[in-house]
């Protein structure tokens, strides 16, 4: 289970409120910066240098 999938059940049982929304908020961005990472590190993506 990754962090934003944990997040989004902990969000799941709470009330609607601030702390869920953050929850939820949190969850999106861990998904994010999972896909990513996983683009970035993929064998076939090249970086161009800039100057």
């Amino acid at each position: 289970m990754t962090s934003a999938d944990f997040a989004r059940e902990r969000a799941r049982g709470m009330p609607p409120g601030k702390e869920r929304e953050t929850l939820l908020r949190r969850a999106k961005q861990n998904e994010v910066a999972s896909n990513l990472t996983d683009l970035l590190s993929a064998p076939g993506y090249r970086r161009h240098g800039g100057s």
